[in-house]
């Protein structure tokens, strides 16, 4: 398994070879080459790369929130 490192742009570990040290206000940061390469285009595929990057983390957000909490209506059968 090759070594992943988190993106703090996108939220994701991707493959070190894929990532690049930033420097931020904050301290040294990893970040992706795609989303760096997506923050140089135009405003509309800037827009459009942010757009699918906010679905994508509140997909993986919706997935996590099912795993760890039991609905509802499960738990009151559970009583």
């Amino acid at each position: 398994m090759p070594e992943t490192l988190f993106c703090y742009c996108c939220r994701v570990h991707h493959p070190s070879n894929e990532m690049c040290r930033v420097p931020t206000r904050h301290g040294f940061r990893w970040r992706c080459q795609r989303s760096i390469k997506a923050a140089q285009c135009g405003v509309r595929e800037r827009d459009e790369f942010g757009r699918q990057q906010t679905e994508s983390n509140r997909k993986g957000a919706q997935k996590a929130a099912e795993r760890f909490f039991v609905p509802f209506h499960i738990r009151r059968l559970q009583r």
